[in-house]
């Protein structure tokens, strides 16, 4: 059994790009871009995908890249690429921003990846954990954002979620809080006719393998995350004036929030020759004395029995 779950809402406010003026010829038009991408306002990249950032908000958080075969910590903030993973610890909390118009929060011990930033199809995949998210009504309907799970997809368009998946229970839960609605929809194995639930603000669904219906409820396991929702609220405000870096500047501050993963792995490989040869001098002195106790010893007794011969 599987579901795809439809979040429905709203629109993306874009800046205007910058326009030459049509007595402009194409040589100055062309000086005109490159001097304004050259200085980070401006990359046709970045008016296509969302310039998201991931920020640690408190304990042990986590990046895999899509080239890298290890989890590297990070501290403070870090922008994040297509297929990077992030995850949180037992004591780790983290937020990522999307320009300034999405807001998500991710909960102790979840594992999220970034599939895709592409602005017409972002995809996030929660593999396991809880996500809640804040984001603005979007003007272009273009624009499209999905947040998979293993039995559900979320398809969203604007709205104040929560998203929760149990890696050992495998049980699902979705729900809106005060603005949107979800259309979730229940997906047979065997290819029979999917069936559609509408969450209206205020109502959750909750799925497991062992149900074979579903039945929408007003919000109440998910009301936990109400204090992260509210947060999230505030979060957008803040966020505004918010401007797009350039590929550069992004590239250099992945690699420097990455590197202390490098330079710490590097001191720890570094010192273990040297704590290697300092066990193994420490091993060989005590043999010497370990040796010399035991001639000492001998001496003794064959002291002893020299003195009992004479007698």
């Amino acid at each position: 059994m599987k579901l795809s779950l439809k979040l429905f809402a709203l629109p993306l406010l874009l800046a205007a790009g910058p326009a030459a003026s049509q007595e402009a010829d194409d040589s100055d038009y062309r000086k005109m871009m490159e001097q304004m991408m050259k200085s980070g306002n401006y990359s046709q990249a970045q008016t296509q995908s969302w310039d998201a950032r991931l920020k640690v908000i408190s304990g042990t958080v986590m990046v895999k890249t899509v080239d890298g075969d290890e989890w590297s910590r990070i501290t403070g903030e870090m922008p994040l690429d297509p297929n990077d993973m992030v995850k949180t610890s037992s004591d780790g909390l983290a937020e990522i921003y999307l320009d300034d118009k999405g807001a998500m929060s991710l909960g102790r011990n979840t594992e999220l990846e970034i599939s895709s930033l592409e602005q017409e199809d972002a995809v996030f995949s929660l593999n396991f954990g809880s996500l809640v998210a804040k984001i603005k009504h979007f003007l272009n309907e273009k624009h499209r954002m999905k947040v998979r799970t293993p039995s559900a997809v979320c398809a969203v368009r604007g709205t104040e979620f929560a998203v929760e998946y149990s890696q050992l229970s495998k049980e699902f839960s979705a729900g809106v809080f005060d603005e949107g609605r979800v259309a979730v929809t229940q997906e047979e194995d065997s290819g029979g006719t999917p069936q559609e639930y509408l969450l209206e603000k205020n109502n959750e669904i909750v799925f497991s393998p062992s149900q074979k219906r579903l039945r929408v409820t007003p919000l109440s396991r998910l009301g936990r995350h109400r204090t992260a929702v509210s947060n999230m609220r505030k979060r957008l405000p803040a966020l505004k004036g918010w401007k797009p870096r350039s590929l550069e500047r992004r590239a250099a501050l992945r690699d420097q929030a990455l590197k202390r993963k490098v330079i710490r792995r590097q001191l720890k490989s570094s010192a273990a020759p040297a704590g290697k040869a300092a066990r193994a001098a420490k091993a060989k002195a005590a043999a010497r004395a370990k040796a010399k106790a035991a001639r000492a010893k001998a001496a003794r007794q064959r002291a002893d029995e020299e003195l009992q011969e004479e007698e």
